[in-house]
């Protein structure tokens, strides 16, 4: 039985090769690109129907389930069953994720202000600069 991908698929497959090409020619940069359109063997076993809509699909799966990997865990994204979720369902867990993400980049982000500060109060308390105290922590340490 012959493999045979709808012109929309391989469209995009050569869109994404065409931008990841672009891109790569600027200096230090780098992006990968999907597998050529040609190569049926790979395709055939990526995306069974050929359609861009099961294309779609797969990547919101996995999507989803990098996100929220990243976010929380790898097994605590194993315990999802992202192919029985609607398509909203998936956005949703992926917008939880990323803004899981994004507080706790908020929250780092401030820990680290207020270490700084509370480094900058320190040495100021103590007629200091601050690599002095640095020095001083390490030696103590």
């Amino acid at each position: 039985m012959k493999y045979v991908m709808e012109q929309e698929l391989v469209d995009v497959i050569n869109a994404q090769r065409a931008e990841a090409i672009e891109f790569s020619k600027q200096p230090n940069c780098w992006m990968g690109m999907y597998i050529e359109p040609s190569d049926t063997k790979y395709w055939s076993e990526r995306v069974p129907s050929g359609t861009l809509k099961e294309f779609n699909r797969i990547n919101l799966e996995e999507d989803a389930y990098y996100c929220v990997a990243d976010a929380y865990s790898k097994s605590y994204a194993r315990s999802f069953d992202f192919a029985s979720m609607t398509d909203a369902e998936l956005d949703a867990e992926i917008k939880s994720a990323c803004d899981s993400m994004e507080q706790e980049r908020k929250w780092e982000e401030q820990m680290k202000k207020e270490a700084i500060e509370e480094e900058s109060n320190l040495a100021k308390s103590l007629g200091i600069d601050i690599p002095t105290l640095q020095r001083w922590m390490k030696e103590a340490a």
